[in-house]
């Protein structure tokens, strides 16, 4: 231990001499645990906090009781303190626990009081409704006698007995609170919007259960198809668009219909609701949030045994594995070479401590020790900003992804926090330390082989450099070599294929790997890692070599060629960096861009050019959900000119008793358990490909890409010539010709005969599960092939009634615009819900990177290329400022001599200029071959997509190689700036 204390008390004083390199270097390290730190705390978000759950409860309120239709007699619900530790399913055929079951578990002076709330339900004072009147979907349609009400709205509907509503109904700004069933409390925004005020009418419809479950489980179906009206009893001046009423309504429907349906209590009383009771309500699948228990939370031993994830564990290991892996490069390009050129500038100090008796393991342990007090200041860094990052980080998230008026919150600051892994501490502690003497490794073994008599003589070992040059040229290409033998292996040898058949499609899932494809697994990784290690390998023996690339050139060229050249240590490091960072990113542009041409290979595309669909949340009855999309249309056209005229778009009912089938040509049918290969669905005329029904490579084509997601429907989509054109989709018109003809689209050219036809078959829906058809149910009908509709199967309205599919919905209305609309403009439609009643559906972004246009997918695709630029022009900046600190004696002289700082600032310049010109074209290049490579290895394997596209993304590509060396040379200009005291330190 005093050797140890010794050489830590050198460590501290070069830590403190060199503070600036100190805190750079511990910053490095601590960027990984922070980054641990934020990800785990935001990865599950949502979950519920103590504070959060606490103001759930009324005041005056014990506790929230919730009970599940489960079923009774199994294990006891496994509740925590803050209520359900995640979603479940509930028994549509169950009951959940009643009221006196639930007050037989609790104390005797404990009250209930019940309360529900509804799906979404259409709003409006034009439904004819008087207050307290009830009807059905039915008689609601013939009151309205074909006129369809203007004023709409979609609302979220909360009942309560007594206590509870006057618990939990908002302070009344205008008007009073109601006292009968028949009165309602509604939002501000609500009322501005149907143009209400106190004492009018506004009746609810509940739309035909489709089976999508709201909050309160079957609820739904209990409401399903009914109406009732209500008196506007006063406004509360909140946002959102809900409304409030005593219990009446949604009661009694739920006592009708109480199967598969969650209860609700509110428990209040002179009593606690205690941590026993909560478990005696669990015996009866229920579960309580309790005040008495959130403000004396149980001990950890009465608490229910967490059950462990594996997925959980994997992802914590892998997290800590890759926060390992990307520290452990980060040191190695950016803080390795820090501690090498500490080393070399003691290069003599060392000498002469082992010109006195200190063996190797001392001059190793004096290095490692400073990568120790790095380590340890990083681990202290990593910590705070881990902490301060989760919060940053989720309060950004809380911003960007608000929570609705009626869900907890995802994301927050508060969220983070109370997420938040404390392990990850411990963890990144443990992670910095070990990144700090990772970091210090190789130039502690450098420093135990030194010769004693060149450290004295404050010189490398010549022969050594030469010795390690030699092998890195020998090694490296062979490394080389056989990634490419491996590599052509994998791709010319035969690859097993899956197997169709039921036995293959119950055990594989989708997107698995054949069997006995694991070898090529192996073989693909070992030429990727034995390319790069090969490169990494020659690069550090060519880099020496650059010297003599100087014979000849201006002065400037020559020194920053010469310095290159005779400081490995340093050099080598910052061109690995920059060639790995943009290696990586390069590889990942290409990988992103590939992936989503693939997802559109083997799917349906929505290519419409500027335009968009407006689709009624809900689907209600033909008239309404008409009127409910052109009046959202009508709205969102006012700031929008160029939209001047709509079109419908129509689908086959989700009830539909007939289904239409697209058939492949008899004679060239896929075999049973097997789909079309996406190469011989997307391209008209090409060869039958068939593969097993797990296999990626497969044609997923047939479903419908638009519309609204809680209103389900069946193809085909019907819409007539010019709401195609109205696309303008490539070869539109020709296409609204076959359609206005009689004809059919689809997205599968394999369905296409020779005659250009398809064949189409009616099918019962009792028999979709066995897709017995019956010869005299087939027809053939003129076909053309048009992919980007976002649909497999197009005809016109009325060929679909021509062959008796009568049962149509409207699947919404599409905008007819004078000229395409841009992305920012479609971009800002498509968060618009026009007071909860449409979805709007855009079409897919031009982006070859961006599938999507949410902030968090924009940040998760764009973010990683990004980071590894920076990382690539952080390791130019590092290098040429620890060449700044190395070279200041020869700066000095050079100044002496008579240069200007003009020419200091053009040697640290050039030197940046040979980094990052060996570095960037390397990165590209390499991250454009092993990406061509993966690729070109997934479309033989097609397990995971048929990858039939390689995108390399040239424009980007150029634009990151040229960011990274402009933004080099910019920080390579502000670093190198010699001092105002050009004067010999004794340090030097």
């Amino acid at each position: 231990m005093s050797a140890w204390r010794a050489v830590l008390r050198l460590a501290s004083r070069d830590a403190r001499r060199h503070l600036t390199r100190t805190i750079l270097a511990a910053l490095l390290i601590a960027l990984p645990v922070a980054a641990l730190g934020t990800f785990f705390s935001i990865s599950s978000p949502g979950a519920p906090t103590t504070k959060r759950v606490l103001e759930s409860i009324p005041d005056g309120g014990q506790a929230t009781i919730t009970a599940a239709a489960l079923p009774q007699g199994g294990p006891p619900f496994p509740q925590i303190p803050e209520g359900a530790p995640g979603p479940w399913m509930d028994d549509e055929e169950v009951r959940a626990a009643d009221p006196e079951q639930i007050r037989a578990a609790l104390p005797p002076a404990i009250e209930l009081s019940e309360y529900w709330t509804s799906p979404s339900l259409v709003a409006s004072p034009e439904l004819g409704l008087q207050p307290g009147q009830e009807q059905t979907l039915d008689s609601q349609v013939k009151t309205l006698d074909g006129k369809p009400p203007k004023r709409l709205a979609m609302v979220e509907l909360w009942e309560g007995e007594p206590w509870a509503f006057s618990a939990s109904a908002p302070r009344v700004a205008e008007g009073t609170a109601p006292t009968t069933p028949s009165e309602v409390i509604i939002t501000r925004s609500l009322a501005d919007r149907l143009h209400l005020e106190v004492g009018d009418s506004l009746g609810f419809l509940a739309p035909p259960d489709v089976g999508v479950r709201s909050y309160d489980g079957n609820l739904a179906a209990a409401m399903n198809d009914s109406a009732r009206g209500y008196r506007v009893a006063g406004i509360a001046d909140t946002s959102g668009t809900r409304a409030w009423a005593p219990s009446g309504w949604l009661s009694s429907l739920a006592a009708k219909h109480p199967e598969g349906l969650q209860r609700h209590w509110f428990a209040h009383g002179s009593e606690p609701v205690t941590w026993t009771d909560a478990k005696a309500l669990n015996k009866l699948q229920a579960f309580a949030i309790s005040r008495h228990v959130l403000e004396h939370y149980p001990a950890a031993d009465e608490l229910y045994p967490a059950d462990i994830d594996p997925a959980q564990l994997l992802e914590r290991a892998i997290g800590v594995a890759v926060a390992l892996v990307v520290g452990g490069l980060l040191v190695f390009f950016l803080v390795t070479p820090a501690i090498a050129i500490s080393a070399e500038q003691s290069r003599r100090t060392l000498g002469l401590a082992g010109a006195v008796g200190a063996t190797p393991r001392h001059l190793r342990r004096i290095v490692l020790s400073q990568g120790l007090v790095i380590g340890v200041f990083g681990a202290v860094l990593g910590c705070v900003l881990a902490v301060a990052s989760a919060a940053g980080f989720g309060a950004l998230l809380g911003a960007m992804v608000p929570a609705e008026d009626s869900e907890q919150p995802r994301f927050g600051a508060d969220v983070a926090l109370a997420n938040f892994p404390w392990w990850v501490l411990v963890a990144g502690a443990c992670i910095a330390v070990l990144l700090g003497l990772i970091a210090a490794w190789g130039p502690a073994r450098s420093v135990a082989r030194l010769s004693v008599v060149d450290a004295l003589r404050d010189r490398p070992s010549v022969r050594a450099q030469r010795r390690r040059r030699g092998r890195s040229l020998i090694i490296g290409p062979a490394l080389l070599g056989i990634s490419v033998l491996v590599g052509a292996a994998t791709l010319l040898a035969r690859v097993p294929e899956h197997v169709a058949g039921q036995e293959a499609k119950a055990e594989l899932a989708p997107g698995s790997l054949p069997p006995g494809a694991t070898v090529f697994v192996i073989g693909a990784s070992l030429a990727i890692v034995a390319a790069l290690a090969g490169l990494a390998v020659t690069v550090r023996g060519l880099l020496p070599l650059l010297g003599r690339l100087g014979d000849g050139r201006r002065p400037v060229w020559k020194l920053a060629l010469r310095d290159a050249a005779d400081h490995p240590s340093r050099t080598v490091p910052a061109v690995l960096g920059v060639m790995f960072s943009l290696l990586a990113a390069s590889y990942l542009l290409v990988m992103g861009a590939s992936q989503h041409a693939d997802l559109r290979t083997t799917g349906e595309s929505v290519d419409w050019r500027g335009t968009f669909l407006v689709s009624p949340t809900v689907s209600i009855d033909p008239v309404l959900d008409r009127a409910i999309a052109d009046a959202a249309l009508e709205e969102l056209s006012r700031s929008l000119p160029e939209v001047d005229g709509s079109h419908p778009v129509e689908a086959l009912a989700h009830d539909s008793p007939t289904l239409l089938l697209p058939l492949q040509p008899k004679g060239r049918e896929c075999p049973e358990n097997t789909l079309v290969h996406a190469a011989s669905a997307r391209t008209p005329g090409a060869p039958l490909r068939c593969v097993s029904e797990v296999s990626g490579a497969a044609f997923n084509g047939g479903t419908t890409r638009f519309g609204s997601p809680e209103s389900p429907s069946e193809p085909p989509v019907l819409m007539d010539g010019p709401a195609l054109q109205a696309m303008r989709l490539p070869g539109a018109d020709a296409a609204a010709q076959v359609l206005d003809s009689g004809g059919v689209l689809v997205s599968d050219a394999s369905l296409i005969d020779d005659d250009g036809r398809v064949r189409l078959a009616r099918i019962p829906r009792e028999k979709l599960d066995t897709l017995e058809t019956d010869p005299h149910d087939e027809v053939k009908l003129p076909a053309k092939f048009v992919r980007g509709i976002g649909t497999g199967l197009v005809m016109s309205p009325s060929t679909a009634r021509g062959l008796g599919l009568d049962h149509i919905v409207l699947e919404g209305v599409l905008a007819d615009t004078s000229k395409p609309l841009d992305e920012a403009t479609l971009e800002r439609l498509g968060d618009e819900r026009v007071g909860g009643l449409v979805w709007v559906s855009l079409p897919d972004s031009t982006d070859p990177l961006e599938g999507n246009r949410g902030p968090e997918e924009r940040a998760a695709t764009w973010g990683p290329p990004v980071l590894l630029g920076v990382l690539s022009v952080a390791a130019a900046a590092i290098a040429v400022l620890l060449s700044a600190t190395q070279g200041r004696r020869d700066a000095i002289t050079a100044y002496a001599v008579g240069a200007s700082r003009g020419v200091l600032v053009r040697i640290g310049i050039a030197k940046a200029a040979v980094i990052l010109l060996f570095g960037v074209p390397l990165g590209l290049g390499t991250g454009l071959a092993v990406s061509a490579y993966h690729v070109a290895w997934k479309r033989r394997i097609a397990s995971s997509g048929a990858w039939l596209d390689t995108v390399p993304l040239w424009g980007y590509q150029a634009m990151l190689g040229a960011g990274v060396v402009v933004a080099g040379m910019l920080a390579a200009l502000l670093l190198t700036r010699p001092p105002r005291q050009l004067v010999r330190r004794g340090l030097d």
